[in-house]
């Protein structure tokens, strides 16, 4: 089936996350859509349709139309979601902030974004009225009231619950395939942080795909993924509410309680992103760790122990993927990983591995029986895609050879539109019709792709990919500083980063790692933060004046 399979009798590519809520609320009004851990909030499909309808027309009384930008900054996920879907409904475009940006990054993004109303928690109202007075954009504002002490403030602002109270009809707004559904913003190779503007079509069609292979009505879909990011909000909850299952809410992530909120809800899928997957393998060892409903995960990266994860715990299925928020997951793995015993029959839910596999088949989605090499991303799905490893010159490598990963869609609608405001760095990803991914990768002979590494400078840290150039412009600001260089740090486990800064005073001034700590302070977030600081005589360039980071590295780190 490929792209062509129907949601209600709707092809797939032509569904929006509007049509989506609007039947599945029709179809299965009175089923849970959405569960909120932390206080045991349940909300069916009708109710969360109906809540979505209300912010919609509130939404539209403050003068969102179609097209029409709204960014959202807040850390409770169910509130998030009543805040994207109105915001979708109503026509208007999703644009997240992760709630942990404060001072610059905050300020960046929004007047990149530009947005004619601006969603928040009041939680985070001082840090907006901190960089008010240097915005260029100036959006409505409407407030999320939560449970602890609001701050003291003069903004103007509408309140959410005031959208509430709208009435329930739906809005009717007519959105189509090729509307933007979202801009979220991704650390590229260089550079600021730029808007990925993604259209319905490109989570429906491409991105989720998996998930649709793996999950039906009787699934539960466990996440604490931010849904600031693709995979939190759409691979976790749009894919659960597409399959008529239900979403269970969690606002992080924890080592400790993971297992007892998988119990809690008898949750059957998962998203394990880098550290989680040690984490969950350091806990103490039980006879009993194969007994719960978790059969079903999504491994990002796949790491070279999945087997050894699937068979400790009963995972039947584990789904792999290259998947960025500008091509979404255009290289997939499904792999069985049932033979080492999985699931107890008495906790399983939802598909059987073989059923599973014989769906992912007619989706034309690559499956796999085992992974032998490291980095494993999957294969291409060739009905959206076509995928190459390229040279500097794109010209195609030899099978083996390692070079750039670059992709071509074969519909519309189906990679990003463009990067918002950023016409030059469009065309510059786009150059000779190939969508260049800034990895490195290589292909075998059977086709299956593994991952190399980043090509620029992007850092990978706690799930957030981070651009050096953004924490390198924040120390800069320090008068005593003449430059700085930003690199990664190789971490102990979990195939992430560490931060590296190397920073060179200006003329005879005095700086220490402790002054730069407290520089950055409420200029960037704490996860941007340097792990280690290194003060240096001088930083060394090219003959063009770049900072040659991957010698100062080494250097440093002898």
């Amino acid at each position: 089936m490929g792209i062509a399979s129907t949601l209600d009798d709707r092809p797939i590519d032509e569904i929006t996350v509007d049509s989506m809520l609007r039947a599945r609320a029709a179809r299965i009004p009175d089923e849970t859509a959405l569960i909120y851990g932390p206080n045991d909030t349940h909300v069916t499909y009708d109710e969360l349709n109906a809540t979505a309808n209300r912010i919609a027309n509130g939404l539209r009384e403050l003068g969102v139309e179609r097209g029409s930008n709204v960014s959202l900054m807040a850390a409770h996920p169910l509130e998030t979601l009543h805040g994207m879907f109105g915001i979708n409904k109503a026509g208007g475009v999703y644009s997240p902030i992760n709630f942990e940006y404060e001072g610059e990054t905050l300020s960046y993004q929004l007047d990149d974004t530009d947005p004619d109303v601006f969603v928040l928690e009041d939680r985070y109202l001082d840090r907006f009225e901190a960089v008010r007075d240097d915005l260029e954009t100036d959006p409505e504002l409407v407030v999320i009231e939560t449970d602890g002490p609001s701050p003291e403030t003069s903004l103007e602002a509408t309140s959410f619950d005031e959208l509430r109270e709208q009435p329930a009809t739906d809005p009717d707004v007519d959105v189509a395939w090729h509307d933007t559904a979202s801009i979220v913003y991704t650390s590229g190779t260089t550079g600021m942080p730029k808007g990925v503007v993604i259209p319905h079509r490109w989570i429906f069609a491409n991105y989720i795909a998996p998930k649709r292979a793996v999950l039906n009505e009787d699934d539960v879909v466990h996440t604490s993924l931010p849904l600031y990011h693709i995979g939190g909000v759409y691979a976790d909850v749009v894919a659960g509410l597409v399959a008529g299952g239900t979403v269970a809410l969690w606002d992080r992530f924890s080592p400790q309680e993971f297992w007892d909120r998988i119990d809690t809800y008898e949750a059957t899928s998962a998203t394990l992103i880098s550290v989680m997957m040690p984490w969950l393998m350091n806990a103490p060892r039980t006879d009993s760790d194969h007994e719960n409903t978790l059969n079903k995960v999504h491994m990002q990266p796949l790491p070279e122990e999945y087997e050894g994860l699937a068979e400790r715990f009963g995972f039947e299925i584990a789904t792999v993927a290259f998947a960025q928020t500008e091509t979404g997951s255009p290289i997939v793995g499904v792999i069985r990983t049932d033979d080492a015993g999985g699931t107890p029959p008495s906790y399983r839910r939802g598909l059987e591995p073989a059923a599973v596999e014989e769906r992912a088949r007619e989706m034309n989605l690559p499956v796999v029986e085992r992974v032998d090499e490291e980095r494993y991303m999957g294969r291409v799905r060739e009905d959206i895609a076509e995928v190459a490893v390229l040279d500097e010159h794109d010209r195609a490598v030899e099978t083996g050879e390692v070079g750039e990963l670059c992709i071509r869609p074969k519909q519309p609608g189906l990679l990003l539109e463009r990067y918002h405001a950023k016409p030059e760095r469009t065309a510059e990803a786009m150059s000779n019709l190939w969508f260049h991914t800034g990895d490195a990768a290589y292909r075998d002979e059977d086709g299956n792709f593994y991952f190399v590494d980043r090509l620029g400078d992007v850092i990978r840290r706690r799930g957030e990919n981070i651009s050096s150039m953004q924490i390198q412009d924040a120390v800069s600001t320090h008068d005593a500083v003449e430059a700085a260089a930003v690199f990664s740090i190789p971490a102990p486990e979990g195939g992430e980063d560490r931060i590296g800064l190397a920073v060179e005073p200006r003329g005879d001034e005095s700086i220490t790692e402790a002054t730069i700590s407290s520089h950055l302070e409420g200029r960037i977030p704490s996860f941007m933060h340097p792990d280690e600081t290194f003060i240096v005589d001088e930083i060394p360039t090219t003959e063009t004046n770049k900072m040659r980071k991957v010698e100062l590295r080494e250097r440093l780190l002898e």
